[in-house]
């Protein structure tokens, strides 16, 4: 039965290519009990400079290596120059100067490892005509959790994580890379015994994980974030919304982010706030709308002389006059503006906050999406 070659498999490794090999035999028996063996058409692996060391000179013949790759693929028929794998699908992590790193032994290699793992599940689980497999074994703890994790950001429907298992004494045995069409004797080195590779099993484990992309925002797959930023931006969109305003302190948080608003922007919120807690209906701006501002502003600020309570009048004067709502058009459009500026949230994550728009003109109205439990007004103004 012919091969067919599909998808891209990706290796999060240490030192141990053996997992190469075992993977790839494991999967291609899996897919022939189905009736279609499948290898993958791409191989990548991400490790240390060493690593990538041991895996050229392992699996690789070029340069003397021991080319455990080439065996498997003669060994079973597969067509080596379909697969695409050679030293310039490793990728070797790097620290913040671009030296290729060895070890990873501090905090630093592990934030730069986090990084370009997930750059490249994000840019492979982009290409649309390929599905993405992901093998964690061998691999240190962080590597593999920062694997399954950006796969948890970016996986498509069709995109896989998995550990290949392997029965012991052959799991960590130096010399076995794969069981062999004809079995072969293997030394166990610890007891002088002997072992056939006639009694060796690789199977494949699938690993369950939550796929979140389509909850996400798309700008995550755009691409520029550290694994870092692209963590707190999904936490951002997952986390449920909530609005927060000290009324005596003048301050507002957006899911705790702390916003500093201008007076004319704090008031617009409050208003909208308000309205949307005690479950009013949208408002037009209108005359009664604008009668609604100038009641708020006495509230927040008292019965003395206010710039903003003028502006309100002013506003509520050419309505009636001309029927513009110029300064209501323009308060909304730097509140929106601000709430997104000041908050260092994402802009879609900023956008639940915003004042939206409803209908068509002559008849929009206006008003938060917050549900509301989603407000808490604290304090005296």
């Amino acid at each position: 039965m012919a091969l067919t070659c599909r998808g891209t498999l990706l290796f999060v490794t240490g030192l141990t290519p053996q997992i190469v090999t075992e993977t790839v035999f494991a999967l291609m028996r899996e897919t022939e009990q189905r009736g279609a063996p499948q290898v993958p058409e791409r191989i990548e692996a991400i490790t240390t400079s060493e690593g990538r060391r041991r895996l050229a000179l392992t699996l690789f013949s070029a340069c003397g290596g021991q080319g455990y790759f080439e065996r498997l693929c003669a060994d079973y028929g597969i067509d080596r120059d379909a697969v695409t794998f050679d030293e310039s699908c490793i990728h070797v992590i790097r620290d913040k100067y671009g030296v290729p790193l060895p070890d990873i032994t501090d905090e630093s290699h592990n934030a730069a490892a986090a990084d370009l793992i997930n750059e490249r599940v994000r840019a492979l689980c982009c290409e649309p005509a390929a599905s993405l497999h992901v093998s964690l074994a061998g691999g240190r703890k962080t590597m593999g959790y920062y694997a399954g994790y950006a796969l948890s950001l970016y996986a498509r429907p069709g995109d896989r994580l998995s550990h290949v298992l392997v029965n012991p004494p052959f799991e960590s045995h130096p010399g076995f890379f794969y069981p062999p069409p004809h079995p072969n004797t293997l030394v166990i080195s610890d007891g002088g015994d002997y072992v056939s590779t006639a009694d060796a099993r690789v199977v494949l484990s699938d690993i369950p994980f939550v796929r979140l992309r389509e909850g996400l925002d798309d700008t995550l797959l755009e691409g520029d974030l550290s694994f870092s930023e692209a963590v707190a931006r999904a936490q951002q969109m997952l986390e449920e919304a909530e609005l927060v305003i000290d009324l005596s302190e003048r301050r507002v948080w957006l899911q705790g982010h702390a916003v500093s608003l201008p007076n004319t922007s704090f008031t617009w919120l409050v208003w909208f706030a308000r309205r949307a807690q005690q479950g009013r209906p949208r408002v037009a701006f209108d005359e009664t709308a604008a009668d609604e501002l100038i009641e708020v502003i006495r509230w927040l600020e008292g019965a003395g002389p206010s710039r903003l309570a003028d502006a309100a009048a002013s506003a509520r004067a050419e309505l009636a006059e001309m029927g513009k709502a110029n300064y209501f058009d323009r308060s909304r459009t730097r509140l929106n503006a601000a709430l997104g500026a000041r908050s260092g949230l994402h802009p879609a994550v900023a956008e639940r906050y915003h004042v939206h728009a409803h209908g068509q003109r002559p008849r929009t109205q206006y008003g938060l999406r917050l549900r509301p439990e989603q407000i808490h007004l604290r304090g005296e103004p």
